[in-house]
């Protein structure tokens, strides 16, 4: 009974040291799972800590890189303005040079034009018969109608040619005779002539320089203008030119300077 007794006790310290020991290790393996995943926990929230910052570190520079292309785009909008601005201030220069130049060649190819004619008259007013002899109407011109001009001194002046040229007909308006035009060989010949045409007044011949047709157009508007001036201003007036400009210029007699009333710039 005594050596059962003891024997089971002796087995059953066995088994409770062998158990405990168990636990003890199963502890340990516990202790050290525990321990391996207390670091794993650590190493993963420091990894996840990590992606944190290495996130908002790329969302900054992401912030960054928008800015700066923000930026970059404003700044080319703005190049863009001004390229575009650029142009057009270049295009506008380039069209007024374009239109300055185009105008000095008009002008100059009108005053080309007023010199060649700068030796011819047109006579208007002249009756016109078809068999005539254009010689025989100027000595009639020159002899009858200036007065102070004899035969000799009308032989006297070398005419380079003379003939007439068709005149503008308005719808309904009696037909007039066809102005002659007069081209002199001398310039002052032809002035002494033209000094003359005050004889006609009344005649309803009148005598005026041959000038461009722009020029002959502006001319005419100023005639009509001259009429009215004449008739309700009673004034003295005179229409020339200058360049490429018709003058037409008013005094109260021949005592005052004469005065501008209107000009017309022919280009």
């Amino acid at each position: 009974m005594t050596n059962l007794s003891n024997t089971t006790l002796e087995d059953l310290k066995t088994l409770i040291v062998g158990v405990d020991s168990k636990v003890n290790k199963f502890c340990e393996k516990l202790d050290t799972i525990e321990h391996r995943f207390s670091n794993l926990v650590h190493e993963v929230k420091q990894d996840v800590t990590q992606v944190k910052l290495e996130f908002s570190k790329t969302g900054q520079e992401i912030k960054e890189l928008r800015q700066d292309h923000n930026e970059l785009q404003k700044g080319v909008e703005a190049m863009e303005l001004n390229v575009q601005s650029l142009e057009v201030e270049k295009l506008e220069s380039m069209r007024q040079s374009f239109e300055t130049k185009m105008n000095n060649l008009q002008e100059k190819q009108l005053l080309l034009e007023k010199h060649d004619r700068k030796y011819n008259v047109l006579v208007y007013g002249m009756a016109e018969k078809s068999d005539e002899n254009i010689w025989a109407v100027l000595d009639n011109l020159m002899i009858n109608y200036l007065n102070n001009l004899d035969k000799p001194k009308v032989d006297s002046f070398p005419l380079a040619n003379a003939h007439r040229i068709p005149a503008r007909q308005n719808t309904g308006e009696r037909k007039r005779p066809n102005p002659i035009i007069i081209r002199f060989m001398h310039y002052a010949d032809k002035q002494f002539f033209l000094s003359h045409g005050s004889n006609l007044a009344g005649k309803n011949i009148r005598m005026v320089d041959d000038l461009p047709p722009c020029m002959k157009e502006a001319r005419n508007e100023l005639a009509k203008i001259e009429y009215k001036i004449r008739s309700e201003e009673k004034l003295k007036t005179r229409i020339g030119h200058s360049g490429v400009t018709v003058i037409l210029e008013t005094r109260h007699s021949s005592r005052d300077h004469w005065q501008v009333r209107k000009e017309f710039r022919c280009c």
